[in-house]
């Protein structure tokens, strides 16, 4: 669970480091480069080796992969084995598969 919670912070800091770029968030997380800039390159992936990986869910109002631009937040979801830390107050109630969630700081 702490890789997990170090993988989230890890994607956290490249989706503000686009933010701060672009004044919004990707419309998914496979698209955090930029021109010549990338934010990120390799997606952390979930260490148990399971199926279940990490979700990213950017949200704002009209919020699409043809309008970006408003993508004003997100919210992170990882499946927590032992107990999850309290979840982010935005991202109270994850998926079903997951429970935990963070959204920008």
């Amino acid at each position: 669970d702490v890789k997990r919670q170090s993988d989230l912070k890890f994607i956290q800091s490249a989706l503000e480091q686009y933010h701060a770029d672009q004044k919004y968030y990707p419309y998914q997380l496979s698209s955090l480069s930029s021109g010549t800039k990338t934010y990120l390159t390799n997606i952390p992936t979930d260490p148990s080796g399971s199926t279940t990986e990490y979700q990213y869910s950017p949200s704002g109002t009209n919020c699409a992969a043809t309008t970006p631009q408003n993508c004003t937040s997100y919210c992170l979801y990882a499946k927590m084995e032992g107990t999850p830390p309290t979840n982010d107050s935005v991202c109270a109630s994850p998926p079903s598969t997951y429970n935990f969630g963070v959204t920008r700081p």
